[in-house]
């Protein structure tokens, strides 16, 4: 029966034959196989799979590398690296970079200045500018009940907009 240290060492076996663990995880699986006899029996039939593997593989033939690395080397030298260029924000950046409060503070800062550019005033200063005011809506029934009317008032300005309308005709218009 497999148990949860099974489970976590048998993924780690292969890369325990092939001396690819750190030295903890390798005396973790180590110290595993000593107590499970299904890990070593699955350890054991890796290692045969890996030994026919071996078997079955021919030796390549030595290649002759030094006509391409002469032709690599003469294209280094032939060539110039364009100079580096650092990004025109970077400047910019690496003093806060170090400083994570000031940076954090200076994006709430940032983000402070743009609501109050958006934020609405109360009252109006320049002249002919126009804020929407409170509007008061109300739903008038009317006698026809395939018409419909709304009333719009200011009470500020003293401004009433009534509107009639017919909902069947609204889609023709636009």
């Amino acid at each position: 029966m497999l148990s949860l240290g099974c489970l976590w060492s048998r993924r780690r076996l292969e890369r325990h034959m092939d001396g690819a663990l750190s030295a903890r995880e390798a005396r973790s699986v180590e110290a595993h196989l000593l107590g499970c006899d299904g890990c070593r029996a699955e350890r054991n039939r890796l290692q045969r799979l890996h030994a026919l593997l071996q078997g079955s593989l021919a030796a390549p033939a030595d290649l002759e590398w030094s006509r391409f690395w002469s032709g690599v080397r003469t294209r280094i030298l032939r060539e110039h690296p364009e100079p580096f260029r650092e990004p025109w924000w970077l400047p910019i950046w690496k003093p806060f970079w170090g400083h994570p409060r000031l940076a954090l503070g200076g994006v709430m800062a940032a983000v402070f200045a743009l609501t109050l550019s958006f934020w609405p005033g109360g009252e109006v200063a320049v002249p002919g500018a126009a804020w929407a005011g409170p509007v008061v809506v109300q739903d008038v029934s009317s006698s026809d009940p395939h018409r419909g009317v709304m009333v719009y008032s200011n009470p500020d300005h003293d401004v009433t907009v009534i509107w009639v309308f017919n909902p069947e005709d609204s889609t023709n218009e636009s």
